[in-house]
């Protein structure tokens, strides 16, 4: 069984002492008799991490009584893969709350049989024939279930086609603290211990984001009432909120200096929301997800924002930290922008909080079927990523270089913005459906061009021919009915694509017949603006090889290569076997356990035409076992098998890279960093999970492109808001880039200003350091005026946001990327103005 298994379990309360627990269907009837089982005075109380035992067992027993317990026995042995039990317990009413919220119980306290227990221990647990064997598991930690508490609204759901709902909107007003004045007296909130890193939130949040179909924008900090309603009324798609509850609503910054602070009732920010579309609330504040001391309310804030129509809300039970807020907050989102469900998510985020007394919970309206909050249609960044990298012709073979993240794309926005016709050359071993990809972004702009009344021209229309020969149709009739979708006579748009799909196989072969048939396709009158030879085949070292001779054979001074996905992808089988581009692995003494038997399975797919499936092996086992005894011999074959499987298996490479950053002892740990910083996001993977032992440059051998990696290092610790360490502070001080230095004055002072977007190499480094990203634009630049602007257009999905920036803009700066005619007469002193934002767009690689 797969994905989520859902069982409905109705809480209430018989009277001041006894609770009940009852399974029920679709229709809200009961499936067996209620067994009232009584809940102590303590149940409320205990905050403590963890969780009192007498505790956690009396609200074991009141939550799976026998009747419950054999209907979860009975489906728990058979979850497999990632499968897991989805358990809804339904609150009681406001008016039929008891004694005590049920919603506010440490219900995540309760122990089960570990994911590991055989069925027997299920058995055994359903009918409480005595404590579990190995301890069990607490319900909130176990990765075979969720726990998602269910509130029938009040009010009702937001409307769904509100614009800007893959909008992430972040609030955060942590430093906000002293006496507040609500409804139910003075309350006084302290000072935040972390209070100077109050942005770790946000820049983790807009990491977590950068490269999906969501985008964040952040607030100033501290963020106040009027600005949180100012910036919801355009509409957003999720609201994170970073700072303090209390009575029953939020914390909020005022007029009257950066101390001064309001209570913002909970009924207010959810009319906000409703009125927005906000399909889900992140409340990172103390208690937000209720507290028996929490007075004047008998539900918590995450309970009243829901019951008045926002459909999911995730809150904090107990006292959070701002620090492990921006924590839950970077791997909550992570794992929510790569389409988990709210439920998965949150479990994902709250395994980052291991030794934390506070508890993560989801609240959710009642008979919520869709918990991917309908963001959109497939609720999380598409399957396959549309990211690429620049590389200069000339540096396609030999290993895996470091990736220059200065000239990352997204192909959407790269072939779809453009103001002079596109001949570009792509390595994607997938095979990726560009035409599909492209045509979302033309209906995206074409969106935008409407709302904006300019309807001058239509969308460009995108179509593919595969060339398995490596020749083309040689006229314009057989060019028609070899591309697919089928040729159709459209009006005149915004002219036409072609996607060239060739085998890397056929790629090795092919010559100046193959740049004479592309001269020949501007004879045939289909107003062709862009050309992409997609380069496809099973193994990135031949794929990325044939594609470097293609573009050299086409006199590109660059081509792309495709970032592989992280979720898996297949290819097509190649049509004849090349050479590897990687040495053979030789050397090492024989197979060991777990690294030994990674390093067979290289050895495999080094000799195969197809790599095939990523091996399972745990890799910090792997780690563990190369500390001991050199398996994988001389620095120089580990490096090897770590680059292959970089090539290969993306999402195990990365596994590997937190595993030696971990555990891994000696130079090999260097070099993983090394590896790490080919790309942005596992280099801050690697550093996140170095901890506090993130090496000095003191500590590194000597390594080529140490300037670079000390860039890459820096805005890497600014994203995960590591600034105030011993690495940051000895990292600061090498011979940093001026964009970098930049950067971090930024970071420092806080927050991005559009005098910042100046210059393009500093607007790519804020972006890296996540800073600042798409989203920010219309309120930083709002006329396009600056060219750092201009450089981040490309560096992300075109998105509703971005084509509305684009359109708001003068005709001249539209034409810029090819969303305006051009002008009939010719003016020198105007191209001169947009030259510099013309570069911007596609600055040069370095040495061209």
């Amino acid at each position: 069984m797969r994905g989520a298994q859902d069982l409905t379990i109705r809480l209430s309360w018989i009277d001041d002492r006894k609770a009940t627990a009852v399974v029920i269907d679709a229709d809200d009837r009961p499936l067996h008799a209620p067994q009232p089982r009584a809940l102590g005075p303590n149940t409320a109380t205990a905050w403590a991490d963890p969780v009192p035992s007498v505790v956690a067992e009396m609200l074991g027993r009141a939550l799976f009584p026998p009747s419950v317990r054999r209907i979860v026995a009975e489906r728990a042995p058979y979850l497999a893969g990632d499968g897991h039990l989805r358990l809804r317990l339904v609150l009681p009413g406001p008016g039929d709350e008891g004694p005590r919220p049920l919603g506010a119980l440490r219900w995540e306290s309760v122990r089960i049989p570990s994911p590991t227990a055989p069925a027997v221990a299920w058995e055994d647990w359903a009918a409480e024939t005595g404590p579990l064997p190995d301890g069990g598991r607490e319900l909130g930690r176990h990765p075979r279930f969720t726990l998602v508490r269910e509130v029938r609204p009040v009010r009702p759901l937001p409307a769904m086609d509100r614009p800007g709902k893959g909008l992430v909107l972040v609030a955060d007003a942590t430093s906000v603290h002293g006496d507040i004045g609500t409804p139910h007296g003075v309350e006084p909130v302290p000072r935040s211990e972390s209070w100077r890193r109050g942005d770790a939130d946000r820049q983790l949040v807009a990491r977590a984001l950068n490269g999906s179909r969501l985008s964040a924008r952040t607030l100033p900090a501290p963020a106040t009432a009027e600005e949180i309603r100012r910036q919801l009324a355009p509409g957003a798609g999720v609201f994170y909120f970073g700072g303090h509850q209390t009575a029953g609503g939020l914390v909020v910054g005022a007029e009257g200096g950066a101390d001064a602070a309001e209570w913002l009732d909970a009924g207010t920010v959810a009319d906000w929301l409703r009125n927005a579309g906000v399909r889900l609330a992140v409340l990172m504040a103390c208690d937000s997800a209720g507290s028996a001391g929490t007075p004047g309310s008998a539900v918590s804030a995450a309970d009243r924002l829901v019951r008045e129509g926002v459909p999911h809300v995730v809150a904090v039970q107990g006292k959070v930290s701002h620090s492990r807020a921006a924590t839950f907050a970077g791997g909550f989102f992570d794992a929510l922008a790569r389409g988990y469900p709210v439920d998965v998510a949150l479990r994902e985020g709250a395994s980052l909080l291991d030794g934390e007394g506070a508890v993560p919970v989801l609240y959710t309206q009642r008979h919520s079927t869709d918990l991917t909050v309908g963001l959109l249609p497939e609720g999380g960044r598409p399957p396959l990523s549309s990211t690429a990298h620049r590389i200069p012709v000339g540096d396609e073979g030999g290993p895996l270089p470091m990736k220059d993240e200065r000239f990352r794309v997204h192909l959407d926005a790269c072939w779809t913005l453009s103001e002079t016709p596109v001949r570009d050359v792509l390595a994607d071993p997938a095979a990726v459906d560009l035409t599909r990809l492209l045509d979302t972004a033309e209906s995206t702009l074409y969106t935008a061009r409407h709302a904006r009344s300019l309807l001058h021209e239509g969308p460009r229309v995108w179509y593919a021919c595969d060339v398995p020969l490596g020749r083309l149709p040689r006229t314009e009739t057989e060019l028609r009915g070899a591309v697919f979708p089928p040729f159709w006579e459209s009006p005149r748009g915004r002219g036409v694509g072609l996607v060239l799909r060739c085998p890397a196989a056929t790629a090795f072969t092919m010559g100046d017949e193959f740049r004479e048939d592309l001269a020949r396709l501007d004879d045939y009158g289909w107003d062709l603006r862009g050309v992409v030879v997609q380069v496809h085949g099973p193994r990135a070292d031949y794929v990325r090889h044939a594609a470097g001779r293609v573009a050299r054979m086409l006199r590109l001074p660059e081509y792309l290569v495709r970032e592989q996905s992280r979720q898996g992808e297949h290819s097509d089988p190649p049509s004849a076997a090349m050479p590897s581009a990687l040495a053979p692995l030789a050397g090492a003494p024989g197979p060991g356990r777990e690294a030994g038997a990674l390093l067979e399975r290289v050895r495999v797919a080094n000799d195969a035409e197809e790599p095939g499936s990523a091996p399972v092996v745990d890799a910090r086992a792997v780690v563990e076992q190369l500390n001991a005894e050199n398996t994988w011999g001389d620095p120089a074959n580990e490096v090897a098998v770590l680059r292959a499987v970089g090539h290969w298996w993306p999402v195990l490479h990365r596994r590997l890279l937190a595993a030696y950053a971990a555990l891994r002892s000696g130079p090999a740990r260097a070099w993983s960093l090394h590896l790490a910083a080919a790309r942005d996001g596992d280099l801050e993977h690697w550093l996140r999970k170095a901890g506090d032992a993130v090496p000095d440059p003191a500590d590194l051998p000597l390594l080529d492109g140490l300037a670079e990696l000390a860039d890459s290092i820096v805005l890497a610790l600014v994203r995960a808001g590591l600034r105030d360490t011993d690495a940051f502070a000895q990292w600061r001080d090498e011979d940093l880039s001026p964009a970098v230095l930049a950067a971090v004055a930024v970071a420092e002072r806080g927050r991005a200003t559009g005098a910042d977007l100046e210059r393009p190499e500093t607007a790519v480094a804020l972006d890296r350091a996540g800073l600042i990203g798409p989203a920010d634009l219309p309120l930083l630049d709002p006329e396009g005026r600056y060219p750092g602007s201009w450089a981040l257009v490309t560096r992300h999905p075109l998105n509703e946001r971005a084509a509305a920036w684009l359109y708001g803009l003068d005709p001249v700066l539209r034409r810029l990327a090819g969303l305006s005619p051009a002008p009939e007469a010719y003016d020198l002193e105007l191209e001169e103005q947009v030259s510099e934002r013309r570069r911007a767009l596609r600055p040069p690689l370095p040495g061209h």
